[in-house]
């Protein structure tokens, strides 16, 4: 073997037993796939707290449907008592006080209705539905009495609405994240540990009409409808003198990630 060569030669073989050497000294790892997965990859330690809140609220405005239904053999002619229909009601509401930006109207349909025989249509049906947005249980009385006097007109829908929605949700939420805080200063004192944020979420956050305040809407539609006059409707809607729009409850539910900077928990 010449020269070159036999350095090469040992050249190598020193190599081999070092790196042998070296595999040889590292310490063995022992434990199960979970155990062995968490030293070569360390978790920190996280906790997440909850806080909810609920704050309940008077609704204050209301949108009122009422659905004008007019019917004749010509469409000009249901088209035009429809329209003169809609013109009294606004009228009146107007004289009541109500603004006539608070007063809308949707675009009418038409529905032709056939006889049994024959395929010409027998009349014609006109549907318009006025949206009135009102802020007065007084204003309510009104149109549930208009309702009540005309055969053709049908209050529908009473849609509650709350004007303070997002700063009431805003308190909610300021309520369940002090109710978190709380619990974090509560832990890192009886604890002896630091928690440190790193990441929140809504976990349930929105609003609801409360069981009273459906069962007042389908009380104030049900009675519009079954009324036969006017003089039954004063009586009806003048009894419940305590009552306005009712309430709304807002709920928030937040989630905080915190990590345990120090201190030692034990399982």
């Amino acid at each position: 073997m010449t020269t070159p060569s036999l350095f090469r030669h040992l050249s190598l073989t020193a190599l081999l037993c070092i790196m042998s050497t070296a595999a040889f000294s590292q310490p063995e790892l022992k434990g199960n796939p979970e155990e062995l997965r968490q030293f070569l990859h360390p978790v920190d330690r996280i906790v997440s707290l909850v806080g909810d809140a609920n704050e309940k609220a008077y609704s204050d405005k209301a949108i009122v449907s009422l659905v004008i239904t007019t019917e004749d053999k010509l469409l000009s002619n249901a088209i035009a008592s429809n329209g003169q229909l809609r013109s009294t009601i606004s009228e009146k509401l107007l004289a009541a006080g109500i603004k006539s930006a608070q007063i809308k109207s949707s675009t009418f349909s038409t529905s032709p209705e056939y006889g049994w025989f024959g395929k010409k249509p027998a009349s014609y049906k006109v549907v318009n539905r006025m949206a009135i947005t009102i802020s007065d249980e007084r204003d309510l009385k009104l149109i549930a009495q208009l309702a009540d006097s005309q055969e053709a007109l049908e209050l529908s829908e009473i849609t509650f609405e709350h004007s303070q929605k997002d700063a009431t949700q805003l308190k909610v939420k300021q309520q369940a994240l002090s109710k978190v805080m709380a619990q974090k200063a509560f832990y890192e004192s009886s604890l002896g540990v630091t928690l440190t944020p790193i990441g929140f979420r809504d976990a349930n956050l929105g609003y609801r009409a409360t069981r009273g305040a459906l069962m007042l809407e389908e009380v104030i539609v049900t009675a519009s409808k079954r009324m036969g006059n006017q003089a039954e409707s004063a009586d009806a809607y003048s009894a419940p003198r305590d009552v306005s729009f009712d309430e709304i409850e807002y709920t928030a539910e937040i989630v905080v990630d915190f990590k345990i900077e120090s201190g030692k928990i034990t399982h």
